[in-house]
């Protein structure tokens, strides 16, 4: 690379912005609108994922579907310290219809020039991030309370995808660190964020709010963590991966979660959640890999 390793993604942000045509809101950091009536349907089957993940009665109301979610945050069996609510077989067709419309999102997303997308993950993480940490995630090195890079875990070139889609998410929300210098060695991989932390004296803090609705690209170099003020309450969210040049190549260890195809999912595959919700969730294969790779497998229709 002719380039510096900062020049280089400042320009690849700059060139998918128009070749997407996104909303810059930041130079490392891409807005895409999504659709009302994609964003709704895609709301509406993950609260009806959530609703049978938590053991709680879908309620269609906003407000009083996020009041149960609250109650119910000392339930475990389907939730990771971290607040990601893991796919089980018991509701396998609430899964799929989630990973259906997120396909969908993906696709309109880069509708304007798809060839782009080398890869995208096809099981992003479901999230809930209550408006208190829970216990046992609070010294936790991979707890995403920690600032940090996804290049820690996962190599330096890809892209996150934030997409907020209810709650607090003025209060309970991502907070981002642009680099007031930058160095290669700041996306080095390491088994703990807290082994990172030396970082952030080359870092502050950006003044941004990702608001509901939005899907929010941003390079590796930004630096992020879940940040909650004072009285904040529960939110729900979606975070990802898209890969998008030469360089962006998932780690061999993640590689089943990710997609260079975007599939018709429920018409040529269906996901299989390879776990039922009386055995505890699969422990990872390793430091580096995913909460569902060791159980989760796609079968062909």
């Amino acid at each position: 690379m002719n380039k510096t390793n900062l020049e280089y993604r400042l320009n690849r942000m700059t060139e998918l912005n128009k070749k997407w045509n996104l909303k810059m809101v930041h130079p490392l950091i891409l807005n895409y609108k999504i659709p009302v009536d994609l964003f709704l349907q895609f709301k509406m089957n993950l609260k009806l994922y959530i609703s049978k993940a938590l053991n709680i009665d879908f309620i269609e109301n906003d407000k009083r579907f996020l009041i149960m979610v609250e109650k119910k945050r000392s339930y475990r069996k389907n939730v990771t310290p971290n607040g990601a609510i893991v796919p089980k077989r018991d509701y396998n067709l609430e899964y799929n219809l989630v990973l259906k419309k997120w396909c969908e999102i993906v696709k309109d997303l880069s509708k304007k020039n798809p060839s782009i997308l080398n890869y995208f993950r096809m099981t992003p993480n479901i999230r809930v991030k209550f408006g208190n940490e829970l216990k046992d995630n609070v010294k936790r090195g991979l707890n995403t309370s920690h600032p940090h890079s996804d290049a820690w875990v996962e190599g330096p070139w890809g892209m996150n995808c934030f997409f907020p889609i209810l709650g607090d998410y003025k209060r309970n929300n991502l907070k981002f660190y642009e680099p007031k210098v930058f160095n290669e060695n700041f996306l080095t991989r390491a088994p703990s964020y807290l082994d990172m932390q030396w970082v952030m004296k080359n870092y502050k803090a950006i003044n941004f709010t990702p608001k509901l609705g939005n899907l929010y690209i941003s390079d590796y170099a930004m630096i992020h963590n879940t940040h909650r003020k004072k009285n904040s309450k529960v939110r729900v969210s979606i975070d990802s991966t898209v890969f998008v040049d030469k360089y962006n190549i998932p780690p061999k260890s993640r590689i089943k979660e990710y997609r260079k195809i975007i599939p018709y999912l429920g018409i040529e595959e269906i996901i299989d959640s390879g776990q039922y919700q009386d055995q505890k969730y699969s422990e990872k294969k390793g430091v580096y890999s995913h909460y569902t790779s060791r159980s989760i497998r796609s079968i062909k229709i």
